[in-house]
């Protein structure tokens, strides 16, 4: 567990292989802009660490995100029951819900799986130009299968279309669960700085490779013809 400092540098653009709570409490105030996380759902697979108790794990990660970050960005499933995040909504002010959709969605007994929802918190980013409205939909149209790295990874477009809308260029932003390294890759593709935690050893290693393999940034907010390379990212779906 890093030591607690006002400075954090060492570890941006780093995984942290260690428990997230504890690697948290070792973090200094407001050292980072943004989280953006998927958590151990409320109803998990039941062999992920901190499935026994998803909900006393999350609630004791939001002491640390409301002392930590200015705004955060919370995923679960369609099916994750909204009550989870109560805690969230005492320790930061509610912004609004997204819808993160799959163009083919699956079943799962009589319940056809759409895609995931998260939950935004707190100040948003500097309105600029091109960025005043904070959008609410974003459909994932590859038809490819999820990164096979981890049993419940998360859509690289889906992380990408919340970082670009829920920070800025430059920002710090912290994945204190951050498994395969999604968040991590997205953040930087998209030239903001990242913080990763972890507790699985293999993960840890998978996300690490993955990063590795990333081009450093493959465009930013900056760069609008680059954007437009890829503009299903960047936009509300139709």
């Amino acid at each position: 567990m890093p030591k607690t400092t006002t400075d954090i540098s060492p570890l941006i653009d780093t995984i942290i292989e260690g428990e997230a709570l504890e690697v948290m409490k070792g973090l200094p105030d407001d050292c980072v802009d943004a989280v953006i996380t998927d958590p151990v759902w409320p109803n998990p697979l039941p062999d992920l660490l901190g499935a026994d108790d998803a909900y006393g794990l999350f609630a004791e990660a939001t002491n640390h995100i409301a002392r930590l970050a200015r705004r955060a960005a919370i995923q679960l499933g369609c099916d994750s029951n909204p009550g989870f995040l109560a805690p969230m909504g005492v320790m930061l002010p509610f912004f609004r819900v997204c819808s993160l959709e799959y163009v083919r969605p699956y079943y799962k007994g009589r319940l056809l799986y759409t895609g995931d929802v998260a939950y935004l918190y707190g100040e948003p980013p500097k309105s600029v130009p091109g960025k005043r409205v904070i959008p609410g939909r974003m459909m994932h149209k590859a038809s490819a299968a999820k990164f096979p790295g981890h049993p419940c990874p998360r859509r690289l477009s889906h992380v990408m279309w919340l970082v670009h809308w829920w920070t800025s260029p430059g920002d710090i932003i912290l994945d204190p669960f951050c498994g395969s390294g999604t968040t991590c890759v997205a953040a930087k593709r998209l030239g903001r700085h990242y913080l990763g935690i972890e507790l699985d050893p293999e993960y840890c290693r998978k996300a690490r490779a993955r990063l590795r393999d990333t081009e450093e940034p493959l465009f930013t907010d900056a760069e609008p013809v680059a954007v437009a390379a890829e503009p299903e990212l960047f936009k509300e779906a139709n």
